[in-house]
């Protein structure tokens, strides 16, 4: 299937979502799905995520490293597929930190949230895959591949 959805209303989605569904494997098979808070860097692609220390979704990754993100709604729909890597370094998750401080600011008080709490993992999605469709129609699925190395 071919559909011709602009690369760039898909990116301009992706920006703007608060919340995306991340999709982990549980040791013995089972899916783990919830709603997590992102970061979407389209130059490369990668999606960062900011998950709480002894959580379901970090035994999972730590486990099994492959991981399908859900945005939008069952009409207008983005899946991305990717490999999650933990972000270790401190200058990227000090830029990270940056990127996540400008996105989620509290409208009532203005304070920002911060990527960076002792109990805070940092994590890159590498994407490997997106399919997205718009209108509940299947015939305007789209998909990019990126070949990574």
């Amino acid at each position: 299937m071919s559909g011709h959805i602009a690369w760039r209303k898909v990116d301009i989605w992706l920006q703007g979502y608060r919340s995306i569904w991340l999709s982990t494997t549980r040791p013995d098979g089972r899916p783990h799905c919830v709603p997590v808070w992102y970061w979407w860097d389209s130059e490369k692609p990668d999606v960062y995520l900011v998950l709480h220390g002894g959580t379901e979704k970090i035994k999972n990754l730590t486990d099994q490293a492959w991981v399908v993100l859900n945005a939008g709604n069952a009409d207008d729909t983005i899946i991305l597929e990717g490999i999650a890597h933990p972000v270790t370094t401190q200058s990227e998750r000090e830029a990270i930190n940056e990127k996540w401080q400008s996105k989620y600011i509290d409208p009532f008080s203005g304070a920002t949230a911060s990527a960076m709490n002792d109990n805070d993992f940092v994590y890159r999605i590498e994407v490997q895959h997106i399919m997205a469709w718009e209108y509940g129609a299947i015939q305007t699925r789209t998909d990019w591949n990126f070949e990574r190395t």
